[in-house]
């Protein structure tokens, strides 16, 4: 590739690639990265899933046409980023999901998708790294019998492993350097959980110098809730991380100034929105539907001022967690917010 394979990795399409690649300072803007759900089912069942909502109906899931208008005012509010990352695999979708990016594309948003990679393909690989789009692959086993354990499905690693070579091959060619950085498109992303935490080593060694690799701790939601025993120790998760991880995917480090550490920047500066229109807390808490409103019903900049008063007032409470849904405080804040709506309190 004739580049400086020295230089500082960072994954394009994040909030610290918008930040120390193209100096951007997130806050100015009404909405600077929308989260984007698609309809909610999935071909695996991960026993640490954020979500336990498979196969629902999905009659109710937004149509091309308000995803197409949805986008148009992201845009003129100030978005960068578009985030698809739920609320099962997107690709279950495939057509509305490469509509989607094509139209995002089309506006100069930078895509990223989150997907499990079991349906990719050469075709829509091509697709994505054609319109623009920062592919993260999740992964938290290299070994067969571990991964297919942890998804619940079996003979399914060793086409996804021919689908990650695929994907390695056509986002390789597109490693740039830019403002002495060394900018990756194509990321794998790990859970660190009891059973998984002695993978990450050979997963790094794997991703070698063209597949980006990032590594978070696991999230109390979803079905990681009832699994309690996934959790570990918040220094052994920390350690491992410096140890293993680039930088993150998500972080951003505009909120040091506001909040005094860095937080998610999707859920900071952004908004996340349910398959059906619902504005969630954040993009995976999918537990807060018809708290704050619908898309269909409130206008766009009605709704983020709403988000944007529950963000403040969940970390004027004292979290400090990166992410919300990692946050000791969360699921008390959210049984709060909920006990309030019910006795006909405004929660924002």
């Amino acid at each position: 590739m004739g580049l400086d394979k020295m230089a500082k990795t960072i994954f394009r399409g994040s909030a610290l690639y918008h930040e120390k690649v193209r100096n951007y300072r997130f806050g100015e803007k009404e909405l600077e990265f929308l989260s984007l759900n698609m309809p909610p089912e999935c071909n695996y069942n991960c026993v640490g899933c954020f979500s336990r909502i498979k196969r629902l109906n999905t009659r109710s899931s937004l149509n091309l046409e308000e995803i197409y208008n949805l986008l148009d005012q992201a845009k003129e509010l100030g978005i960068v980023g578009l985030e698809i990352s739920g609320e099962g695999e997107p690709l279950m979708h495939e057509e509305r999901l490469l509509n989607t990016i094509n139209y995002a594309n089309s506006l100069g948003i930078i895509t990223t998708l989150f997907t499990n990679g079991s349906l990719l393909t050469e075709k829509n690989i091509e697709f994505l790294a054609e319109n623009n789009v920062s592919l993260a692959l999740s992964l938290d086993y290299l070994d067969k019998e571990k991964y297919e354990k942890n998804v619940c499905r079996k003979n399914t690693f060793d086409s996804l492993m021919k689908n990650m070579e695929l994907a390695r091959d056509i986002y390789a060619s597109l490693i740039e350097i830019e403002e002495g950085y060394r900018v990756m498109r194509f990321a794998i992303h790990s859970i660190a959980d009891s059973t998984s935490i002695h993978e990450i080593p050979k997963i790094k060694e794997f991703c070698r110098d063209d597949i980006y690799y990032s590594i978070a701790p696991i999230a109390n939601v979803g079905s990681a809730e009832k699994r309690p025993e996934l959790n570990i120790d918040t220094d052994d998760v920390s350690k491992i991380i410096r140890q293993y991880s680039e930088e993150s995917i998500i972080v951003s480090n505009s909120t040091i100034n506001e909040r005094g550490f860095s937080i998610c920047g999707t859920f900071y500066y952004g908004l996340g929105i349910s398959h059906e229109g619902e504005v969630l807390f954040d993009a995976h808490a999918f537990d807060t539907r018809r708290l704050i409103g619908n898309v269909r019903d409130f206008p766009l900049t009605e709704l983020i001022t709403k988000q944007r008063r529950l963000r403040n007032r969940f970390y004027e409470k004292g979290s400090r967690n990166f992410c919300p849904l990692r946050d000791p405080n969360y699921h008390e804040f959210i049984q709060n917010l909920k006990e309030e709506k019910n006795a006909g309190i405004s929660i924002s």
